[in-house]
């Protein structure tokens, strides 16, 4: 029995010690994975680096109208090419996200056909073979779904590139319609084509990662883009099914059910931050050109392209690192910061942060250039208070866009500042500012820094409660908010598009222009109670600010 009982507890140990074993083997294994996963993935992450500077001065010289034709067709080539290895970097990168869990659905409800028709229509015109002719039906009538855009696009966008891929001659279609199938309504979309097809045999391992139908039409690839499209399916709820035969053709089909309201993903607001990611091009004003833009950039060559891009319009200083750049930020107060993420020293995103947390820098607007695109990352960069987020490759066209639109952003929220300026809290019986108009200011105020918003506030608190003192000027208001002279001017300039003196005479006239419509008062009271010192100061002020004298405008309300 004491021999049974030791034979039987070894027995145990050693099966305790191969589980064991087994367990740390495949912990490894699956450690080495992420490793390898994590190296490619930073390995993509740098290839948008010199992506940026191919496919930037491309789109530059392909746009340019004196370009010879003999070139065109070479550029728009290279353009080509360019696209198809920028979408297989996306494609792992998205790989990578749905294999650390780190992909998430954010849906929004909309026509998917119109979706699918964009990008059916992409394919279509880019055809470049002869033989294949593409097919659309597409029911653009079909009822409005709740999807996740990206997703569906890099879906669709890779089964296509694989029917193009195995189809020389023949038909490729895409077709969206809605379906019923036991009481259930799918919105099905479904990609065919005539090509080589799959053996029956082979169907069931074409989703697993790294698989490749072996045979002689097989063609180049990594063996992730059916593997990341089966990840996306199932991450959006769906399903996703092929039908193939060999020599035939394949179809894939993927039904998402129509009227499913995705509970647990995140909503997509049609207006939100990250819509202003692809801003629309607009004239901008000849106010940009004294503009001064600082670049932070620690690759040498991607600076220089962006300070070549916007020599001509700015006045570009460049930095190296962040702690360089937040240095040149304190120094010269540029007008606008645009700053990659990771840098040596001090990444982009902690430079932000602190440009955004100091109320002499807080106003200065940042854009924020990075390779890195996850919905966690923008956050981020959002959240330290950046105005803006520009993905690695990008065009200087784009970059242009951006800037002029910030600053065109600015300038309508400082004229929207200064109509209302002058306005304080009216006493009883006077006449309340037009409804549209407070709700305009408070829109403007709202689109402002905390701090900056904090700064106005306090700007015009001081200036309200010192409205009688004719020493009330530049001087008396630095001192006031503890700031120099210089930081004060700037600041102001930056937010309302005036200095201090002009800041302080427009309030000053508001309330002026208030005490007018109230009739409590006569002209020389009132210029004195707004700190003109006499009647014929205020009247210039007054006449210049409003196109005509006190009394005249006495007489027209």
């Amino acid at each position: 029995m004491i021999i049974a009982v030791a034979l039987f507890y070894k027995h145990r140990v050693k099966l305790k010690q191969r589980l064991e074993a087994e367990v740390e083997k495949s912990r490894n294994r699956q450690k080495l994975n992420d490793e390898r996963l994590r190296f490619y993935t930073n390995i993509t992450h740098e290839l948008r680096t010199p992506l940026t500077l191919i496919m930037g001065p491309l789109e530059d010289m392909v746009s340019d109208p004196g370009l010879p034709s003999q070139y065109s067709y070479k550029l728009q080539m290279i353009r080509d090419s360019s696209n198809t290895l920028l979408n297989l970097i996306n494609g792992i990168l998205e790989f990578r996200k749905t294999e650390t869990q780190n992909r998430h659905l954010t849906v929004k409800k909309g026509n998917l056909g119109n979706l699918l028709r964009e990008i059916g229509i992409r394919y279509k015109e880019l055809n470049r073979n002869p033989h294949v002719q593409f097919v659309l039906d597409i029911d653009l009538n079909a009822p409005d779904i709740y999807y996740d855009e990206e997703m569906l696009t890099i879906i669709v966008n890779n089964l296509l590139s694989n029917a193009v891929k195995y189809t020389p001659k023949g038909t490729i279609s895409l077709s969206f319609h809605t379906v019923e199938e036991n009481g259930v309504v799918y919105s099905e979309i479904k990609v065919s084509d005539t090509g080589y097809g799959i053996a029956r045999n082979k169907l069931a391992r074409i989703f697993d990662r790294y698989y490749q139908v072996k045979g002689e039409h097989q063609a180049s690839g990594t063996g992730i883009g059916l593997a990341l499209v089966k990840n996306l399916v199932d991450l959006h709820e769906a399903q996703i099914s092929v039908d193939s035969t060999e020599g035939v053709g394949s179809t894939f089909t993927v039904r998402l059910v129509t009227d499913s309201l995705y509970p647990n993903a995140l909503q997509a607001e049609p207006n939100d931050k990250g819509a202003a990611d692809e801003p629309e091009l607009t004239e901008h004003s000849q106010a940009d050109a004294k503009v001064k833009v600082l670049v932070v950039e620690d690759n040498d060559d991607i600076r220089e392209y962006i300070r070549q891009a916007l020599v001509d319009e700015f006045t570009v200083l460049t930095a190296c690192n962040g702690l360089e750049g937040l240095k040149v930020v304190q120094e010269e107060n540029p007008d606008f910061v645009i700053s990659d993420i990771m840098m040596p020293e001090m990444d982009g995103v902690s430079m932000c942060r602190s440009i955004k947390e100091d109320i002499l820098t807080s106003h200065i607007p940042v854009i924020l250039l990075t390779a890195k695109d996850s919905l966690r990352d923008k956050e981020e960069g959002y959240e330290s208070g950046a105005d803006s987020y520009l993905t690695k490759p990008f065009s200087a066209k784009l970059l242009l866009s951006r800037i002029h639109n910030i600053l065109r952003l600015r300038r309508t929220i400082a004229s929207q500042l200064m109509s209302r300026s002058g306005a304080v809290a009216p006493p009883e019986g006077t006449v309340t500012p037009p409804e549209d108009e407070v709700k305009e200011m408070k829109e403007a105020a709202k689109a402002l820094n905390p701090l900056d918003r904090q700064f106005m506030d306090k700007i015009n608190t001081i200036i309200n409660d010192n409205l009688d003192r004719e020493d009330l000027g530049v001087a008396f208001l630095a001192e006031q908010m503890c700031m120099s002279q210089s930081s004060l001017y700037r600041k102001l300039m930056a937010i309302v598009g005036v200095s201090a003196n002009e800041y302080i005479r427009h309030i000053r006239l508001g309330k002026a222009e208030e005490m007018l419509r109230e009739g409590l008062l006569n002209i020389t009271e009132i210029a004195f109670r707004t700190g003109f010192g006499s009647h014929s100061s205020f009247g210039k002020a007054f006449k210049k600010e409003y196109g005509m004298a006190p009394s005249e405008y006495l007489k027209k309300i």
